[in-house]
């Protein structure tokens, strides 16, 4: 049996270990539980959203045009990429496509898993050798109960669905609802299944010698269980995906600071200026430069919202799925363990342990191949019949330029022609979720507020009366069910709704307006004025509360006072349309859309 590759088993030691790695999960778990009771949900997103998920990205930038070596050898990609990409998302957004979303989404959850599962083979290669069929069991267990989590999660599906409807992507409705819930159930008893296999391997392992690699299970177990917790438990899955995305990015800037110092301490010749200022040592003053740094970049959307201007705003749009992307793109191939380099710079192992491993390096991204091999692309500029370093290098940037616009160009226009040629209704693609989700209030409410649009509204109270019979505490349901009542002219039974929606949950401003309307419109003047008034005091930005109250005024003759709140209508208005453009630009980062609704 090999010995441990490193006597010391952290990454830094066990209680900096426990702060930014093992117990990152259940630490952001417990902070943003504890936001969420003083603040919205959606506002604790944006700030994670905004400073965290976008700032996240400079860290791997930094080593990637900071980091001389990796800068040389991957060239062409780090100048190549971030114009492409750019181009094609600029293009999307300018056309108003959107669909490149979808990308994101998809991406972000193979982003999230690779990184879990890169952490777990540094914490395996600093105390044994790896062990294929070990490293190979790891990746699937992980897969399996990670997918599972995602189709099992109603709450992520659905939001994840939506935005595919909202973006025009519908190819999942090829997959009828009943092989999703066979797929759930089979999903289950392969991780568990998995799992059994696991744990017999481990054992097996132990009772011939091996040591247990205690950090790798704790930090999958903190992982994994933050990540039910968020996604299936939680009910609001906004909240959920801020926990996530923060433990996350917190992981992300501390590998990197970590690997980035390796690095100059092997050679400070390796860093650009500034990369080795920042990098070279742990003094506390650049420590807090280096996240200063992270949460200004992140600091982006929110300065394009000041402006309130929307030329300038879909240009920041623009720069921020472009670093989303570039991130996740990079981040493929930057970050692989079985690389020497980053064994090196990272986990320090003896030398020849692992060597193996390396020569698993994809060189071919950068067209060069490991010493001492000779490249097939070597014969191409005189069998072109051109010659030289220089003809070398052009045919290396036109076959990256290739690549890139297969690696993007392809999907962004891909999912802006499905856009173009998208004809699913909203009625279609709510009945849909409310059948992959019967047992969701949420479901079958979003699709009696869809009957209500087209104005089909016995089908709609037959969908609201579905939701409150599944959730009877789902206030929303009660006074939508009102609102479809009271276009049916039912006035009287929509403020019995309403009111039942307020005794459930009197934070919803939404309730107290709907309120008002029936009352103004039975002509209960003071009544809808209380009603609208209430409305604003739980959402001091609510302008169409304030629209409301220059109505009543007016019709009671007070035309000071219904200029003063048609005014403050157009404030509020200016307020909430400039969170909205937040709303609307920061999910692209991750594919996960922001709403209260």
């Amino acid at each position: 049996m090999d010995e441990p590759v490193s006597a010391q088993r952290w990454i830094i030691n066990l209680p900096c270990d426990m702060l930014f790695f093992i117990g990152t999960p259940l630490l952001s778990l417990g902070v943003l539980l504890l936001a969420g009771a003083y603040y919205a949900s959606v506002d604790i997103a944006w700030f994670v959203l905004a400073f965290f998920a976008v700032g996240h990205h400079l860290p791997g930038f930094m080593r990637a045009y900071g980091e001389k070596e990796l800068f040389d050898h991957h060239k062409a990609q780090f100048l190549i990429a971030p114009v492409v990409i750019a181009a094609f998302v600029g293009w999307s957004v300018y056309n108003g496509h959107l669909g490149f979303f979808i990308f994101l989404a998809l991406w972000d959850m193979w982003h999230f898993f690779m990184q879990h599962f890169g952490l777990m083979r540094i914490y395996e290669v600093k105390q044994r050798k790896p062990f294929n069929l070990s490293s190979r069991l790891d990746w699937l267990l992980l897969a399996v109960w990670y997918g599972y989590i995602i189709i099992a999660s109603p709450h992520y599906l659905i939001n994840f669905l939506e935005r595919c409807h909202r973006y025009g992507f519908g190819f999942y409705t090829w997959i009828r609802p009943e092989q999703v819930h066979s797929l759930r159930e089979w999903a289950l008893y392969a991780a568990i299944a998995l799992s059994v296999v696991y744990v017999a391997n481990a054992l097996r392992e132990w009772s011939s010698g091996v040591p247990v690699v205690w950090p790798k299970l704790f930090i999958s177990l903190t992982t994994f269980a933050t990540v039910y917790y968020a996604y299936i438990a939680l009910e609001d899955i906004i909240l959920g995906y801020a926990i996530v995305a923060l433990a996350h990015d917190i992981q992300y800037f501390a590998i990197v600071w970590i690997y980035n110092n390796g690095v100059l301490k092997r050679s400070r010749e390796l860093g650009a200026s500034f990369f080795r200022f920042l990098f070279t040592d742990g003094r506390f003053r650049l420590i807090l430069l280096y996240v200063a740094l992270i949460l200004a970049y992140g600091g982006i959307e929110a300065i394009g919202r000041v402006t309130g201007s929307r030329a300038i705003y879909d240009v920041v749009k623009v720069i921020i799925v472009t670093s989303a992307f570039m991130h996740y793109y990079y981040d493929g191939f930057i970050w692989k363990v079985r690389k020497k380099e980053f064994r090196r710079n990272l986990v320090e192992e003896r030398a020849g342990v692992g060597d193996e491993a390396g020569n698993g390096m994809r060189w071919w991204h950068g067209l060069r191949p490991p010493d001492g091999q000779k490249s097939h692309w070597a014969g191409w500029p005189f069998f072109l019949g051109f010659g030289g370093r220089s003809s070398r290098r052009s045919i290396e940037y036109a076959t990256e330029l290739g690549r890139q616009l297969l690696y993007f160009g392809v999907p962004v226009l891909f999912l802006a022609w499905t856009d173009t040629a998208y004809t699913i209704s909203d009625v279609s693609v709510r009945d849909y979720l409310a059948q992959l989700t019967p047992s969701m209030a949420k479901s079958h409410d979003d699709l009696g507020v869809s009957f209500t649009r087209v104005g089909e509204l016995d089908r709609a109270i037959a969908a609201h009366l579905k939701a409150i019979e599944v959730d009877a505490g789902y206030a929303r349901a009660h006074t939508h069910l009102g609102i479809a009542y009271s276009l049916k002219g039912d006035r009287e039974r929509a403020i019995g709704l309403h009111q039942r929606a307020i005794e459930i949950d009197p934070e919803l401003p939404q309730v107290h307006y709907n309120l008002g309307v029936d009352y103004f419109g039975l002509g209960q003047l003071a009544e809808a004025r209380a009603a609208f008034a209430q409305a604003i005091v739980i959402d001091e930005h609510y302008s169409r509360a304030y629209l409301a109250l220059s109505e009543v005024y007016g019709r009671e003759g007070d035309w000071a006072q219904a200029q003063k709140y048609r005014e403050l209508a157009l404030e509020a208005d200016e307020v909430s349309r400039r969170g909205a453009l937040s709303r609307n630009a920061l999910p692209w980062t991750t594919g996960t859309a922001l709403s209260d609704h």
